[in-house]
């Protein structure tokens, strides 16, 4: 059986038909518009923000542009100014490499409302209304080159402080020029850490131009020209007598005095004699001159009268309030100072030494010089204390006569010949006892007494040759 279709309802079905087909077109035209006037273009979506600058409206290269040009403006005005006294150190842009990811940036707000499905990207443009995207350029920089240039600087402008210092001309023709003193000088140190901490502060917090004064720890001094004052005072001076001496042997005595000529003697320190002056040589330039043997007698060595030097030194050092540590006395008192005051020197043997201590707070400075047929030793330190001088006193307090001197045969006649003749070798001598005392006085009052020595000098019994042949 055939189906006749209605005509009227054919009519009308096609009319939705193409009603619908309608629809759909103004559908496609309108998503068409709305595509090209929202979705297919090269500007930035609105309500997008660098920095706080809109961003919509602008074409990638636009926003570059715009970006960079307000870039460029900042890094001009880049400037890291550090300056000690009249020197400065500028540091620009470049210097620290400054760089900012605003370039990155911009193509990061391109990039939105451009995903891949259409309806996601409609739906991302309209969320912009609601909730603007803003972005912040992150800026980098490095300081090293500051930091080498820092030490650099610092290397350069540090000072090690300077100690006062005192310089001794024992033969300056004006007495007031012996003694010259430096005038001290503080040091200074640059601590860099701190420096670098501020400078990374203020570029942390984008504060690029500001200037920093490098201030300088001061170091001090350890002496000061105020150190020397008052002890640089003459302590001393003390002589003995060379009129009646050879001139071999005074010769001897002021070469060895030389040796101590401009001679500082620092706290503490000891001088030794014969570590100064050393073993007396004919290559050194000393003299053949009676000196003391061990039988004692005189014979004629190299160096002889040099104990006279040491005992002239002795004494001046224990007028001055130094402390004796070493010393030996002569087999017999001397004739050119009191009993009890003289020392004797030798090398190499047996070795005999002076030693003296310097016991003060202060150096002691020594002079020697030649005059008037005496040699004179100086001493030049702090004074005493509440003015206090040093007077020394001996006391001889027993004698003792020699045994009978010993007789020798000269078999060999090298004194003397026959039997009525004699030849003095070794003189007796008398035995003596001697204390010695060092007395500080105030003024006219004795304050303390210090007993230096007991000394015993043994009696000499002498030797006396006596000849072996009866005269014919």
């Amino acid at each position: 059986m055939l189906y006749m279709k209605d005509k009227k309802g054919g009519r009308k079905g096609f009319l939705f038909f193409l009603l619908i087909l309608l629809a759909s077109a103004a559908l496609a035209y309108f998503a068409i518009q709305l595509y090209e006037e929202h979705l297919n273009h090269e500007f930035i979506y609105d309500n997008i923000f660098i920095d706080g600058k809109h961003m919509g409206g602008l074409t990638r290269k636009q926003a570059s542009e715009k970006l960079e040009s307000e870039w460029q403006a900042k890094k001009e005005q880049v400037q890291i100014r550090l300056y000690a006294g009249e020197q400065e150190w500028i540091f620009d842009h470049e210097d620290i490499n400054l760089k900012s990811n605003h370039e990155e940036l911009v193509m990061k707000a391109y990039a939105i409302g451009r995903g891949r499905g259409i309806i996601d990207r409609i739906k991302e443009i309209y969320e912009l209304n609601d909730n603007p995207v803003h972005f912040s350029t992150e800026i980098t920089y490095n300081t090293d080159i500051i930091r080498n240039k820092l030490e650099q600087a610092a290397e350069e402008l540090e000072q090690e402080p300077v100690d006062a210092s005192i310089s001794f001309n024992p033969d300056a023709s004006d007495p007031e020029k012996m003694f010259v003193i430096s005038e001290e000088k503080p040091g200074r140190k640059l601590h860099t850490g701190p420096v670098m901490e501020e400078i990374e502060n203020n570029l942390s917090q984008g504060n690029f131009n500001f200037s920093l004064e490098l201030k300088f720890e001061e170091i001090k001094p350890g002496v000061y020209a105020r150190d020397f004052e008052g002890k640089t005072e003459k302590l001393v001076t003390f002589g003995t007598d060379l009129s009646k001496s050879a001139p071999d042997r005074t010769h001897n005595v002021i070469k060895a005095a030389m040796e101590f000529n401009g001679l500082v003697l620092q706290p503490g320190e000891i001088l030794s004699f014969n570590g100064l002056v050393g073993e007396r040589t004919a290559e050194k330039g000393y003299r053949a001159a009676p000196m003391i043997v061990a039988d004692k007698s005189l014979r004629d060595a190299i160096g002889g009268g040099v104990s006279q030097t040491s005992t002239t030194l002795y004494n001046a050092a224990i007028r001055a309030g130094l402390e004796v540590v070493e010393f030996q006395r002569h087999s017999f008192p001397v004739a050119y100072i009191e009993k009890g005051l003289d020392t004797t020197v030798n090398l190499p043997a047996p070795p005999i030494d002076l030693k003296i201590k310097n016991n003060k707070n202060s150096p002691v400075y020594f002079r020697t010089f030649y005059a008037d047929q005496k040699i004179y030793f100086e001493i030049y330190g702090e004074p005493l204390p509440n003015g206090r001088t040093i007077r020394i006193r001996t006391e001889e307090y027993a004698s003792v006569p020699p045994p009978a001197p010993e007789v020798r045969i000269d078999r060999e006649g090298r004194y003397v010949t026959y039997t009525d003749q004699k030849y003095v070798h070794v003189a007796p001598r008398n035995g003596y006892k001697v204390k010695v005392y060092r007395e500080y006085l105030e003024g006219d009052k004795m304050v303390e007494t210090e007993l230096l020595d007991d000394h015993y000098y043994r009696p000499i019994a002498g030797i006396i040759y006596v000849g072996v042949k009866k005269r014919p």
